[in-house]
């Protein structure tokens, strides 16, 4: 769907405070009122095969790389 000029300046910003103290500007806003970097769509695993898998992260060492 493509949007005219003036529907695109009518979208409401992000607005979440920045690490630099500015607003963001980012348009592309959820449901919530923030944008895909300031609390979007992921809410961490739900399923059980997910949650285990997410506990095993950290578990087995990185292969370090030969020299």
């Amino acid at each position: 769907m493509k949007y005219t000029h003036e529907e695109l300046l009518q979208r409401e910003y992000c607005g979440a405070k920045t690490r630099a103290g500015t607003p963001c500007k980012q348009r592309a806003i959820y449901w919530n009122g923030r944008c895909k970097f300031h609390g979007g769509l992921s809410t961490g695993p739900r399923t059980p095969e997910g949650k285990a898998r997410s506990a095993m992260n950290g578990h087995c060492p990185k292969k370090k790389p030969s020299v």
